[in-house]
């Protein structure tokens, strides 16, 4: 399922965007979850999350610029479409990281034309992207961003290249969620993006500028593991 968000203080253009969406989906073969919000100051006191948000640049309270940029301080991950009339403001789309613009009026061959684009985008995204649960809601980062995961007891702290999270949950769990982006474990405690590793020496690697032990029953597996890795072209 696809989180959707239409920014849209018009009921016409954001009536064409659910009907769009609903089109797409039937024919795509995707579902999405669609909330409108009638301007970014509301979205944003309730954020709760999105994969995709359509913003109108000209509406009143705070302009679709603005918003976006202050979308960006919340979620520097989600996908981005300006809808607007105002074309000459489009290109300024690459301050905030859009990822596309549709001009009004919207008409469904240009929307499936860009969702199109903005889906393969997703897959992309989605193959390295984690989400982290958190007190109220959740954050989502990509996996490049990650150091490491170190457990104690059902205490999760994920640190991160720019600050640590903190979360319940096992090391079993994270080690699912991480599998796909090849994160190894030489320790019962630590899950370490080889990414990131510094230097081994001994029973120590670094991380991040951080020093992690190597547990004595898993220093084979775990070199054995990152040989691999590197063999495979992991960088």
């Amino acid at each position: 399922m696809i989180r959707v968000a239409i920014v849209e203080d018009e009921d016409a253009p954001a009536d064409a965007l659910y009907s769009f969406l609903d089109q797409y989906g039937r024919e795509a073969g995707e579902t999405f979850k669609v909330k409108r919000w009638k301007d970014p100051v509301a979205m944003l006191e309730q954020y709760p999350g999105y994969d995709l948000i359509f913003m109108d640049i000209k509406m009143p309270n705070m302009d679709g610029m603005e918003g976006a940029r202050r979308l960006r301080e919340r979620d520097s991950r989600v996908k981005l479409v300006f809808v607007t009339s105002m074309a000459q403001y489009a290109a300024k789309g690459y301050e905030v990281d859009a990822t596309d613009f549709i001009v009004k009026p919207v008409v469904y061959p240009d929307f499936c034309f860009k969702m199109k684009r903005v889906m393969n985008a997703l897959r992309m995204e989605r193959q390295r992207e984690l989400i982290i649960p958190q007190p109220g809601g959740m954050v989502r980062v990509g996996s490049e961003e990650l150091l490491y995961v170190e457990v104690r007891g059902h205490k999760l702290t994920w640190h991160l290249t720019n600050r640590v999270l903190e979360a319940r949950g096992t090391m079993e769990s994270v080690e699912e969620m991480l599998a796909s982006a090849h994160f190894l474990r030489p320790h019962n405690s630590y899950l370490v993006n080889p990414r990131h590793i510094e230097y081994i020496k001994g029973y120590t690697l670094c991380v991040g500028g951080e020093e992690l032990i190597i547990s004595h029953p898993r220093k084979k597996e775990f070199l054995s593991e990152l040989t691999a890795w590197y063999g495979k072209g992991g960088m």
